[in-house]
């Protein structure tokens, strides 16, 4: 049994007002899927953002002007809520993953009773597949993918896995095929490569069935490895940021073999293709990577803690991330901080609830949506949990055994264009923090929380149970002010406590993320 406690009463998003929006309308038969998700990818670090990257990207960029770029699409600040947010269609608070990522050694997963995309896809006939990072749980059987609606899987189970010989940092192996490890498959092979291989493979062999591909690519997180045939394309560069460059290409290098097999196959016409990153570009893939444990960078300092490292004593991104030079003086007015990659032209990085962390790079790609729509942005409000619901109706299915949602059915949105939205707010986190905070503890000591409401963005350094405290509230127009340099709190404190009700809504519907182990224990065997 599940703890009554530990299921909403309601859902805050899509019960009040979601089905109230109108449905899309029939737009033949149900294409196939294809869902792609980029890891660590900076907003910068993608061509088809027009933010001035340095990487080549002709495979998504040639997608992207083809479809409908989303201006405006936001996830979570780190990778395992994003991933669980996107294939749930809630939002992680209401399962406490709303602090950290699924480490390797934890004892727990994503909830057994959340229901996935890929279920209610194969449900309604669909063959699916995961390709790639899971990052979702591995403590149990009934938490790997096979078990949450996946029939086919190829990758690793976690983060920071070596891309050659697959391995995690203590050398074990982090390579399954179809949920059992496989010692020598694919090693010595770049996972870009492989991935992309297996995604034409995929494509090719149910070219006459309903399919949905979660492509879940490993690339851009941490390490910094890339191969040689990717890092000759960029002579004019060095050090972190001709690596991560190398990256990125590929990565859409794999983008390129998923679309080729889509033409050869006849099946570009009848393919839906959601591209995304989980997360903005991080500031310490170097430090991680190299795992110098404590480093002071710029007025940030991270600090060990254990063998853990967490940022201390910043309520801000260094001053100048919204525009060059980015505050890296070292590495020139690129705006790729260490690591290599840019988040330009918002501040903050993975893990921040700042715009650099949190509004992704993003675009769908569609033949009907092409038509009405190809080649403009979508100033819209997104997040990852609509995927789900707009999905699974557009494939003829029914999200009925899953748990209340919070996304929406985002079709019509798209369809019209402009910006138009069902929704009008993104809670973009509350982590559970200060003393009242129990389990998981966040990686970052800064801000801990943040709600978008329209135009209007809130930043809290913790708004969790007793500690609502709004007297470092941080208040930004995002229209007038994207890279969030002006800070209006003190000249509109009538707003603040308008979006700390509306986030305070949110705040009620958490919980702790110890919680999770509840949730494991009683549903878990």
């Amino acid at each position: 049994p599940v703890p009554t406690a530990l299921i909403p009463d309601d859902a805050v998003g899509s019960t009040s007002r979601a089905h109230l929006y109108a449905g899309h309308p029939d737009h033949g038969d149900p294409p196939s899927i294809a869902l792609v998700v980029a890891d660590d990818l900076g907003y910068a670090d993608a061509g088809f953002t027009g933010a001035g990257g340095v990487a080549a990207t002709p495979h998504l960029d040639a997608l992207a002007s083809a479809g409908v770029r989303l201006d405006r699409h936001y996830v979570q600040p780190i990778c395992s809520p994003t991933r669980a947010a996107l294939l749930t269609g809630r939002h992680v608070l209401r399962y406490g993953l709303q602090n950290a990522v699924i480490w390797p050694s934890a004892a727990w997963s994503l909830p057994r009773n959340e229901t996935l995309m890929a279920e209610h896809l194969r449900a309604a006939g669909y063959r699916t597949a995961i390709l790639g990072k899971w990052h979702l749980g591995m403590h149990a059987s009934w938490a790997l993918p096979r078990a949450r609606g996946f029939d086919e899987q190829l990758g690793m189970y976690t983060g920071t896995v070596d891309y050659f010989r697959h391995t995690t940092r203590d050398g074990a192996v982090d390579w399954h095929y179809n949920d059992s490890r496989v010692e020598t498959r694919d090693n010595g092979t770049y996972s870009s490569v492989v991935l992309g291989a297996a995604a034409a493979d995929f494509v090719a062999r149910n070219a006459r069935r309903k399919w949905f591909l979660y492509l879940a690519m490993q690339s851009v997180h941490h390490p910094l490895h890339a191969p040689e045939e990717c890092l000759a394309r960029y002579p004019q560069l060095s050090g972190e940021v001709r690596a991560r460059a190398a990256m990125v290409s590929a990565l859409d290098d794999a983008v390129g073999e998923l679309t080729a097999a889509l033409e050869r196959s006849g099946q570009a016409e009848r393919t839906l293709v959601l591209f995304l990153s989980d997360n903005g570009a991080p500031y310490i893939d170097a430090v991680f990577d190299h795992d110098e444990g404590a480093s002071s960078l710029l007025d940030l300092e991270l600090v060990a803690v254990g063998s853990r490292s967490i940022w201390k004593g910043a309520r801000r991104p260094p001053p100048g991330v919204g525009s060059p030079p980015h505050g890296v003086a070292e590495l020139g007015d690129t705006g790729h901080a260490a690591g290599g990659g840019s988040n330009y032209p918002y501040s903050g990085w993975k893990h921040w609830v700042f715009e650099g962390g949190v509004r992704s790079a993003a675009f769908v790609w569609w033949a009907p949506l092409n038509r009405a729509r190809g080649g403009s942005s979508h100033g819209g409000l997104f997040h990852a949990v609509d995927w789900m619901p707009t999905l699974v109706k557009l494939a003829g299915g029914s999200t009925a055994t899953s748990l209340p949602l919070d996304g929406y059915d985002v079709l019509p949105a798209l369809m019209e264009g402009g910006a138009a939205s069902p929704r009008d707010e993104v809670p973009v986190n509350i982590a559970a923090c200060g003393p009242d905070a129990h389990g998981t503890r966040s990686i970052i000591d800064g801000p801990q929380a943040a709600i978008v409401v329209g135009e209007l963005k809130l930043v809290v350094d913790c708004f969790w149970r007793s500690q609502r405290d709004l007297t470092r509230a941080q208040l930004f127009n995002l229209t007038a002010d994207a890279a969030e340099a002006h800070d209006l709190a003190g000249r509109r404190q009538d707003d603040v406590r308008r979006l700390a009700e509306r986030l305070a809504a949110w705040e009620a519907k958490a919980v702790d993320p110890y919680e999770l182990y509840a949730i494991d224990a009683s549903c878990g065997k």
